[in-house]
């Protein structure tokens, strides 16, 4: 009985060290993939998760292009330790990842540069409707710009200070409309 006991627990023992010789191989594994994946300009290590279990390793994530997806698979693949891969990395054109991300960055860059050049042109254009009043001896406007849109508002003496307040801002460059909204008097 003693014999059955010890043979028994030496099984067990023995059992336990495979499982938690396979976890180590597992984990080994996994970092191998990463580690390929940080070496590879065509992978994004951090849109894409990756597991093993048994020597299968399960790739997640969001990547932006076919390309991306598929070069994972292939560094996957690729690797000691993995016996098959499971691709479940979905694709999103939108998302940003190693093959796309120079290109959305330039992009979003050139969308702020867009933004700061028209901010500049129409507080330009606030600045040239404000000096030409001055000069004119027009006061109580206020001016609005917003893509060369501009809106007049607030109170002039009189009729005359009102059509020359408009005329001044259209003739001003860089103006696309003037939206008079200024009355007449104090």
């Amino acid at each position: 009985m003693r014999k059955l006991a010890a043979c028994l627990s030496i099984a067990l023992v023995l059992i336990s060290i495979g499982c938690n010789s396979r976890e180590v191989d597992d984990s080994g594994t996994t970092a191998k993939v990463k580690a390929k994946f940080v070496g590879d300009d065509q992978v994004s290590a951090l849109k894409i998760a990756v597991s093993t279990s048994n020597g299968v390793v399960t790739l997640t994530g969001t990547v932006p292009t076919e390309v991306e997806r598929d070069e994972a698979e292939r560094d996957a693949a690729s690797t000691d330790g993995v016996t098959r891969v499971v691709n479940n990395v979905v694709i999103d054109p939108n998302s940003i990842g190693a093959t796309n991300a120079e290109a959305k960055a330039n992009d979003k860059l050139h969308q702020i540069g867009n933004q700061v050049a028209q901010g500049a042109t129409d507080d330009g254009i606030k600045a040239k409707i404000a000096s030409k009043l001055l000069v004119a001896g027009v006061s109580g406007v206020k001016i609005d710009v917003s893509q060369g849109q501009v809106t007049l508002s607030g109170s002039v003496g009189d009729a005359r200070k009102k059509t020359e307040a408009e005329a001044l801002a259209s003739d001003t460059d860089g103006v696309k409309n003037v939206s008079d909204h200024l009355s007449v008097g104090n």
